[in-house]
């Protein structure tokens, strides 16, 4: 979608109070302790070894880094990350 299409989705989860990562397909992180990282909104996996997972979002990649990393559900639009996280970071 272009510049417009995106401008007019800000305006209109502006007007109608609607969350911008459901309007524009923003990812959502939560991270619970340094152990787990559920991410919604995703598109996909780039890469994923033992010290890092990286996700394909909307605007970038999502880098998730630590050790003995583990996908522990992934699903279409979302995915659970276990192990000794370290760091989340979005990539441009």
């Amino acid at each position: 979608m272009g510049k417009l299409g995106s401008k007019l989705k800000k305006v209109a989860s502006d007007w109608l109070d609607i969350p911008q990562d459901v309007s524009a397909n923003l990812p959502r992180v939560l991270m619970i302790g340094p152990y787990r990282v559920h991410v919604e909104n995703h598109q996909g996996v780039a890469s994923f070894s033992e010290g890092e997972l990286q996700l394909k979002t909307e605007g970038g990649r999502l880098s998730v880094t630590g050790k003995k990393l583990t996908i522990h559900a992934i699903y279409p639009d979302e995915v659970w990350v276990e192990g000794e996280i370290s760091e989340v970071k979005f990539l441009s």
